[in-house]
């Protein structure tokens, strides 16, 4: 009996033995592979020939494109705010703000910190949804210096765009905001719990939204790059770059290739990626945590708005339609188009800016 229990003993002490020897291969394995640095397959992106940059108060370097229309008359400056977070300015918005532009407005679109041409910041957790805000006052207040501003809001830009309309209201002339983003933070009942949305806004029966293409479960699966995990674990972590801007940058680059065809109504309306996305500032740029709840400031606010969202639009209704409801706005809905409208209906996504605009001149002046 002895005899029998020391050979289960040592049987049991080589399984453990080698399954802890097994699960270190299998770890040092992965650490091998994480050390394997991200293929690129998009190239980055380059200055076009009418890029400027601001230099911000903090020292870093901002990109933007202004599009100079006839600014004799009295019209305020229009600033585009580009979604992601980590998007940046894509040419194909440059080409459709180009048609406002024509009618007397000076339009500037910039590349948030982090993004697209402009600077990356040394550490992962120097990027916050409150840098934005206070780049967005510096950029208004010190680099444009032209009073109230017309604020495009796209996405993640339409979140930042209202935040800083009801901190700053008298900074914004008119809000337009396009497949904004879920208001942030979410709303809740007295007692705390989530407020049902859907049930405060249902669907109107007019609007017959329907689904994209599901990519997202698949970009979710490619996200499972060891060095991609490790990265993202070392940043939250340590504050760390496990992975440099260039390789995070490239990984988001190829990943957009992937779910932006869930962001149109055709796939076959998706714009080739140039190479812009900022891999770190849309890893921290969406923490919300200590965010205030801007509800009770926007209620009161009274700046001309106008939603515009896309049949297509992953977004769901309620949500989007809240902010008409808080800011006493104007709903669009565009058929046959996504989340990022003007890929798909460029024409319809300018006239229904340029009406707005033309049917909102005497308002808030």
């Amino acid at each position: 009996m002895k005899m029998k229990e020391k050979q289960k003993q040592s049987l049991l002490k080589r399984i453990v033995k080698w399954s802890f020897r097994t699960i270190g291969i299998l770890f040092l394995l992965i650490f091998i592979w994480s050390l394997l640095p991200i293929k690129q397959t998009i190239p980055p992106i380059q200055p076009r020939p009418d890029t400027k940059y601001w230099i911000m108060q903090d020292g870093y370097r901002i990109a933007y494109t202004i599009i100079a229309g006839d600014t004799s008359n009295s019209n305020p400056a229009i600033l585009f705010l580009h979604g992601g977070p980590g998007g940046y300015i894509h040419s194909a918005i440059i080409t459709q703000l180009r048609e406002v532009a024509k009618k007397g407005y000076a339009v500037y679109l910039y590349d948030q910190i982090g993004s697209g041409l402009s600077d990356r910041l040394p550490k992962p957790k120097d990027y916050s949804f409150h840098r934005h805000l206070n780049d967005l006052n510096e950029i208004i207040t010190t680099q444009i210096k032209r009073g109230k501003v017309i604020l495009i809001g796209h996405s993640f830009g339409g979140i930042l765009a209202t935040h800083f309309a009801a901190n700053h209201p008298p900074m914004v002339d008119k809000l337009i905001l396009s497949s904004p983003g879920d208001l942030q933070p979410y709303r809740t009942n007295s007692d705390g719990t989530p407020a049902a949305l859907n049930k405060l806004y249902p669907t109107p029966s007019q609007y017959q939204f329907k689904t994209p293409i599901e990519v997202f479960e698949q970009t979710e699966r490619d996200f499972l790059q060891p060095r991609i995990v490790l990265s993202m674990l070392c940043a939250l972590a340590f504050n760390f770059k496990w992975a440099s801007d260039r390789e995070f940058d490239d990984y988001t680059n190829t990943m957009a290739t992937k779910f932006t065809k869930g962001m149109v109504a055709d796939p076959k309306n998706v714009k080739p990626e140039e190479g812009g996305a900022g891999g770190y500032s849309h890893g921290f740029s969406n923490y919300y945590g200590n965010l205030e709840d801007a509800r009770s400031k926007l209620k009161q606010l009274v700046i001309p708005t106008l939603v515009i969202q896309g049949q297509f639009d992953q977004g769901e209704y309620s949500a989007v339609y809240e902010y008409c409801d808080l800011l006493n706005g104007k709903y669009v809905f565009i058929e046959n188009s996504g989340h990022i409208i003007w890929w798909d209906k460029p024409i319809a996504f300018v006239q229904t800016i340029l009406n707005f605009l033309e049917d909102s001149k005497t308002i808030n002046r």
